[in-house]
């Protein structure tokens, strides 16, 4: 059903994504998808941004091969480099669905709080403006 699923991933906060890691490599064993890890990092576009973009994908490309090893599943990855703080990391996230054509977005969510009730979480903006199904994990 699924051929390429999106899960975004914050490597400094992996402990809170176990439930979206685990249903995003179920679906992608039963359907022979690959699941391809996207981090965005928020940076200024400048020379020294360079390096920063280099570590990030360097600890994806760790993590993307760990998750293959321990799942056994197909995977990839993808860093998107947010240059305008001012943007909805969503909008990142729905640029690198499409840029990797993939057909699932699968991403944690937490528990709503105050701030949610005034700002849009990054699940909530991704569930309402992605072209793709979204398959938000609590």
């Amino acid at each position: 059903m699924y051929s390429r699923i999106l899960v975004p991933v914050d490597l400094d906060n992996v402990d809170k994504l176990g439930k979206a890691l685990e249903t995003a490599a179920e679906i992608a064993k039963r359907d022979g998808a690959t699941v391809v890890y996207a981090g965005v990092v928020d940076t200024v576009p400048t020379p020294s941004a360079r390096p920063e973009a280099a570590v990030a994908k360097e600890r994806l490309d760790r993590f993307a091969a760990e998750q293959a090893e321990a799942h056994g599943i197909e995977t990839a990855d993808q860093v998107a480099m947010r240059r305008d703080l001012h943007l909805n990391v969503g909008s990142e996230l729905i640029g690198l669905a499409k840029k990797t054509d993939c057909d699932l977005i699968v991403m944690a969510s937490h528990m709503p709080g105050l701030k949610d009730h005034v700002f849009s979480s990054n699940a909530g903006y991704v569930a309402t403006h992605a072209p793709v199904s979204v398959y938000v994990v609590r």
